[in-house]
């Protein structure tokens, strides 16, 4: 497993929004039923955690906690000035791995 982590990118969000409104083109006038399909998603893929269910559930908070960060950092940095064009395409951020436990990332905004 590489510990690159994983990278953000506008061309990503937009094909993955872009495959959940060609399914559901009532995501495409509401982001709530949008983010519903991700979280939906998450879950699914979650069921099939290979532990025990204390540790799917652990997994499932930490993901809902690198959501809330990942939206305050976003959040944060909108209110930000404009970024130079070079700067703009540098990814917004990414998930290192968590040495203690492999299954875990740690979300480090880029510089």
């Amino acid at each position: 497993m590489s510990d690159d982590g994983i990278t953000l990118s506008d061309e990503l969000i937009h094909n993955i929004m872009h495959l959940v409104m060609d399914h559901d083109p009532a995501a495409q006038q509401d982001m709530i039923r949008a983010l519903q399909y991700l979280a939906a998603i998450s879950g699914y893929l979650a069921a099939d955690y290979p532990g025990p269910e204390e540790q799917r559930n652990e997994l499932l908070e930490h993901l809902h906690q690198f959501a809330m960060h990942v939206a305050n950092d976003r959040a944060s940095s909108a209110s930000e000035p404009e970024p130079q064009p070079a700067q703009a395409a540098a990814p917004a951020g990414k998930s290192i791995q968590d040495e203690n436990n492999p299954a875990m990332g740690v979300w480090k905004p880029s510089n």
